[in-house]
């Protein structure tokens, strides 16, 4: 489950006196006329399978709390672990586990695509009194505190050092993962973020291999730009760098007029073969132009980045936006091929 229905990301202050530094829209009131402003916790509750979202009144008694915005299971990312498989499945896993971090959703000064919210850890079942509707029960519910001191979170950490990580929203789609854009403190001491998410602009096209006339080549060339678009729709991004490079390595065999037979040139080799045909002008198999040849070259040593050996030397992995950066790239190449539907 990636969201609920209902929720707050505010609370109730006792006096019930307006507060003039907070705005309307960032106000609920309940019957009574209590100014509800900066809820340093919340109840999660069930009522016949659906949860809740609850927060007491002054009085101590629980109510449902009703706003536009939905409340997000989420789970922090490092940016290492966000530069592997593991990290990001690990991620996911957290997202279904019986108490992860809640986001509850405010307004963004930013506008979209950014969002802002404030984040919630589990701290203890409890029983506490509701109110539904005239009726007043005790009820099971999980307590929840807002996230107030910085350094007690691995985000914390991170950003202390200038390297602010992430945050997951689901399982299902590339969009999912959000960078950690800014974090403030109101005045109760909450943790207020700012997110931007980490996603490719262009929509990813259809193939028309038609041109590849050796089956091999054209099943292989499918099957890579599969991976590719199952690498990036689950977060993969090593796995995308290296999808990518497969399939410009597919297609510098072709343009080179190497797909005919068995071929153990690889592709920086393919590439030098290429620049030398684009050079003295010769006729290639596919329509590639020195841009493709550079775009082609950039996939190979990000490639390259992924290894191991160069990691421990560069002392870094591969950001999740550079890696997004290729899907562009091979979209370029592949359209310039005309082996994209619609292309010219």
């Amino acid at each position: 489950m990636g969201g609920f229905c209902v929720g707050t990301w505010v609370g109730w202050k006792s006096d019930a006196r307006p507060n003039p530094a907070v705005g309307a829209e960032e106000s609920i009131c309940w019957g009574d006329g209590m100014m509800a402003i900066g809820i340093l916790e919340i109840y999660i509750g069930e009522r016949r399978g659906v949860p809740l979202i609850l927060t007491p009144t002054p009085q101590g008694m629980l109510e449902v709390a009703v706003l536009d915005r939905p409340v997000f299971r989420v789970a922090y990312v490092s940016p290492d672990e966000a530069a592997t498989d593991a990290g990001v499945g690990r991620a996911k896993a957290e997202l279904q586990s019986a108490h992860p971090f809640l986001f509850v959703g405010m307004p963004s000064i930013d506008g979209p695509p950014n969002r802002s919210g404030v984040i919630f850890r589990y701290e203890q079942d409890s029983q506490m009194p509701w109110r539904d509707g005239m009726h007043a029960k005790q009820v099971n519910v999980q307590r929840y505190l807002a996230a107030c001191t910085l350094s007690l979170y691995s985000w914390g950490s991170d950003l202390l050092r200038g390297k602010p990580g992430f945050f997951l929203f689901g399982t299902q789609g590339a969009k999912d993962l959000w960078r950690i854009a800014r974090v403030e403190s109101d005045f109760a001491g909450r943790q207020l973020f700012t997110l931007s998410p980490v996603q490719h602009a262009t929509g990813i096209p259809k193939l028309d291999l038609s041109k590849i006339e050796n089956p091999l080549l054209r099943e292989k060339l499918e099957r890579d730009w599969n991976d590719l678009q199952r690498c990036f729709s689950q977060q993969i991004y090593s796995g995308l760098i290296t999808s990518a490079k497969n399939v410009a390595e597919d297609l510098a065999l072709f343009a080179i007029g190497k797909s005919g037979s068995a071929s153990t040139l690889s592709l920086d080799q393919s590439l030098k073969q290429l620049r030398k045909a684009l050079e003295d002008k010769q006729p290639t198999a596919l329509p590639l132009s020195f841009l493709d040849y550079h775009l082609m070259s950039k996939l190979r040593i990000l490639h390259g980045h992924t290894h191991t050996d160069r990691v421990l030397i560069e002392g870094r992995l591969v950001d999740p936006e550079f890696a997004l950066s290729v899907l562009p790239d091979i979209i370029q190449i592949l359209r310039s091929a005309g082996l994209t539907q619609g292309a010219k």
